[in-house]
């Protein structure tokens, strides 16, 4: 059976790497969400909510070594999942 002690540093270790991972997806959501309301400055952009996409995720993930690739089929649209009721579109 594992020590305890070892198991709590390999869990705060993960949790340190999945906070970094999360914190720098934010980043990339957040600038290339700057980004799309710079190209449409006449528009008022009533939804400010950021969403995280996998291509943030992807990027971030690329900074720490780990490549990740999803399938061309993969729904990655921020209104994916979203009920057709509650979209703004």
């Amino acid at each position: 059976m594992p020590d305890g002690r070892l198991i709590r540093l390999v869990s705060v270790a993960t949790q340190k790497f999945v906070a970094e991972v999360a914190s720098d997806a934010l980043q990339h959501c957040k600038a290339r969400q700057a980004a799309v309301v710079k190209d449409k400055r006449d528009k008022q952009q009533k939804d400010k909510r950021l969403i995280l996409t996998m291509d943030d995720l992807s990027k971030s993930l690329c900074e720490y070594g780990v490549n990740v690739k999803h399938q061309e089929y993969f729904a990655d649209s921020p209104s994916t999942g979203i009920d057709p009721a509650s979209r703004e579109e």
